[in-house]
């Protein structure tokens, strides 16, 4: 007869994660995500509690302290489950997956996640934020977690159907729609795509829907590309333009020292959730960048490098990486870090307070909880004027000193080269050399940290980086390097791309033919799930597609160029439903019927034909420049050519022709 093996207890102590180590004095038992976890559950017989959050997460934050810290709650969940904290960050396929499933379940998702399972992880049933007990408007965890195990001694026939229904919905959400023969225009699918965001569009305050508004940066750039195909470029414009100046003036603008909030819990962009996310600080720096080049709009360039500044002063880290985030909430005060009364104003700014309070919107009364969220009217530029400049670094300065600002020191393989990838776009088309260098520095120490011989890590804590790769990482890693290759035109740069994209390839396909999984086949998941549709980040199939289309035809790969295509295919039925949802793949869709731009700069020391072609923002350009390359093959060194989707006009020697004759091509 074997041991009873001892009663589970907190082992979050030992871990990397912030956010784990956030809750290693809860009287909850929590156990890290893995293996061991299982094996509890299963040598215990338990069902189990999955909490999956991450250490910005307001939400996560208040259900830890109303509802885990109640001993009574505590002490059932460790005397009847196995309970696993996830950090999303560290296990972005665990997250999808019941993201998954608790849409199937409420129609809508968000964090924290909070899952009942089977001792395998198939999922009982799925919620967000619960209260310890049941009130007017919540189910109480505690109630939940005693009819569950009620029903488990008592109907165990009742929770084995509700599994098997999740079993059912989860295999045909991963299921493809039959693609058949359908064939689609790619440009009516483009202004289908287009005129279904407008149909979202808020004409007075920008942004999609209502509330609560993401800023959505990757379906923004898609929309500022398509701009030259639409039947009506006047209204793309409107809906970037009108949507980036109200986000720059907006609260979801941190205006003292740069960068955006992930989203907007009002339609005006005034109140927002208060974390921080570098994968939103990197959408939003690559597209302010674009279109304040493409508008000639000073205000936008401004915006953009202050996101850049923020981040480099906030986000970065020790070893030269960036940091996932910054928390939402100071000593447990929602946006307490950012959040100014007008009484500590007054007494720090004296007499320049009432020309800073007009300035910003501050009002005795606040309009945060007695408090107030800086923003400025609609309309007006968002740089702070000669008499309001010289006292933004003093509130920056008494805001660091009255609070610490929480920051999640977790930097992601994907989160990093997504940055890495902005700072290039950018500072090519800022003509920024800070950010450009920045961001090659970034690139060489992504490679220097992640990548170990055939593999991939996805997760650094320092000097140590842990976690197997995850799709996202494969494939953003390919962006940050195919971005590199663009700026510097040394080849190490896009056979590292290639690589990441085969090996991407090889680790994540799955039977359901071209797209990859986030996650590799096998491990502790009941199913593997797929990033499909874009939203807050690209999704990874998406970029995929994006990734294996042009690095394919950069280095003449036909293996690459055909499973763009296969993956195009794939996702049609989805694309004709619902294109908005897929708008990096409507564009891909575009340059793989219609061709691409390209500028072809063979051999080194033309700099002046190379940043003529750098910083053109044209949504179709490629630009290969420097080392030998398929498309460099045969052309003379010195000279700019011109193609369009390799057809190529005569060469230039001269900048100034080269930048005209890219300003009158279609």
């Amino acid at each position: 007869m074997s041991a009873i093996p001892p009663p589970p207890t907190n082992r979050l102590a030992e871990s990397s994660s912030r956010y784990l180590r956030q809750h290693a004095n809860d009287p909850v038992a929590w156990q890290p995500y893995g293996q061991a976890a299982f094996d509890l559950a299963d040598s215990l017989d338990r069902p189990l509690l999955l909490s999956i959050g991450y250490s910005a997460c307001h939400w996560c934050h208040v259900m830890a302290h109303e509802t885990f810290n109640k001993p009574e709650i505590a002490d059932f969940l460790n005397n009847h489950f196995i309970c696993i904290k996830v950090d999303r960050e560290e296990h972005p396929d665990v997250d999808a997956l019941y993201m998954e499933a608790l849409i199937a379940q409420q129609g809508n998702g968000g964090w924290p996640i909070t899952v009942f399972a089977t001792a395998t992880g198939v999922p009982i049933y799925c919620a967000t934020y619960l209260p310890p007990y049941t009130s007017a408007h919540l189910p109480g965890l505690l109630p939940i977690a005693e009819k569950i195990i009620r029903l488990r001694d008592e109907q165990p026939e009742t929770l084995l159907e509700a599994s098997r229904e999740y079993e059912s919905a989860l295999s045909s959400q991963h299921a493809l729609p039959q693609t058949s023969d359908l064939e689609l225009d790619s440009t009516l699918v483009l202004e289908q795509m287009i005129t279904e965001l407008w149909e979202r569009f808020d004409p007075e305050f920008g942004g999609f829907g209502n509330q609560p508004k993401f800023p959505q940066p990757y379906v923004l750039d898609i929309l500022w590309r398509s701009r030259r195909l639409a039947d009506d470029p006047a209204r793309v414009e409107k809906m970037v333009t009108t949507t980036l100046k109200a986000l720059a003036n907006g609260g979801i603008h941190d205006h003292i020292d740069g960068g955006f909030f992930r989203y907007s819990t009002d339609r005006f962009w005034i109140t927002p959730h208060f974390e921080k996310m570098l994968y939103d600080q990197a959408g939003l720096l690559s597209l302010f960048a674009t279109v304040a080049v493409d508008t000639d709009d000073e205000d936008l360039r401004w915006v953009a490098r202050r996101i850049f500044s923020f981040a480099v002063a906030t986000l970065k880290l020790e070893n030269g990486l960036y940091a996932s985030s910054t928390d939402a909430d100071a000593e447990g005060d929602e946006g307490g870090y950012y959040l100014l009364g007008a009484k500590e104003l007054k007494e720090l700014l004296a007499d320049e307070y009432d020309t800073f309070a007009q300035f910003y919107g501050v009002s005795a009364g606040g309009n945060f909880e007695g408090r107030s969220i800086l923003h400025r009217p609609t309309g007006a530029s968002p740089q702070p004027n000669s008499q309001v400049s010289p006292m933004l670094p003093k509130v920056s300065s008494y805001r660091r000193d009255r609070t610490e600002l929480g920051i999640d020191d977790k930097a992601t393989c994907d989160g990093n080269a997504a940055w890495a990838a902005a700072l290039l776009r950018a500072g090519r088309f800022l003509s920024d050399s800070e950010m450009l260098n920045e961001g090659l520095q970034l690139i060489e120490r992504i490679r220097a940290m992640f990548r170990e011989g055939d593999d991939l890590f996805h997760v650094s804590y320092q000097q140590t980086a842990n976690i197997d790769g995850f799709a996202s990482d494969y494939v953003n890693y390919a962006g940050g390097m195919l971005e590199a290759f663009t700026s510097t035109g040394e080849v190490r740069w896009i056979d590292e791309a290639s690589w990441a994209l085969k090996r991407a390839i090889t680790l994540f396909t799955s039977a359901n033919g071209p797209e990859l999984a986030i996650g590799r086949r096998g491990g502790t998941l009941p199913f593997q799930s797929f990033d499909r549709y874009d939203g807050a980040t690209p999704s990874t199939n998406s970029l995929f597609a994006w990734l294996t289309h042009r690095v394919g035809f950069i280095t003449d790969d036909s293996e690459l160029q055909e499973t763009a295509r296969q993956v195009i295919h794939a996702y049609l039925p989805l694309i004709a439903r619902v294109p908005a949802s897929f708008s990096i793949l409507c564009w891909v869709h575009t340059e793989l019927e219609l061709g691409t731009t390209e500028v072809l700069i063979p051999g080194h020391g033309h700099q002046q034909l190379v940043d003529v072609a750098l910083s053109n923002t044209r949504g179709d350009l490629i630009v290969v420049h420097g080392d030998a390359t398929p498309l460099l093959t045969g052309l003379e060194s010195g000279s700019a050519y011109l193609c369009q989707n390799r057809v190529c006009h005569l060469p230039t020697t001269d900048p100034a022709a080269l930048r005209s004759a890219l300003e009158r091509i279609e």
